[in-house]
């Protein structure tokens, strides 16, 4: 069972996350490093979706067919996110 501090702890996280990338993408307008900054927001929101899938969806007590299934299609999806952009650079 997920107690109310942990959830406090997550939902802390989320929002400096948030946060971040806020931070990140203002700072993305007006800089020509593209790269790192598309990393740093794909790793900050695949941080922030296992966060919501682990503690908000509950599936942290769950067996782990289950998380791998749900973050792997995180995975997959943010990497055709990531493979879209890199073409589109061309």
């Amino acid at each position: 069972m997920i107690t109310a501090r942990k959830l406090n702890v997550s939902y802390a996280v989320l929002i400096a996350a948030t946060v971040a990338t806020w931070l990140i993408g203002e700072w993305w307008a007006s800089h020509a490093v593209i790269l790192p900054v598309m990393a740093a927001m794909l790793v900050l929101t695949f941080i922030k979706c296992r966060l919501v899938i682990l503690d908000f969806m509950a599936l942290r007590p769950v067996k782990s067919f289950w998380r791998v299934l749900v973050i792997g299609w995180v995975a997959v999806v943010l990497g055709l996110i990531s493979l879209a952009y890199l073409i589109s650079l061309n």
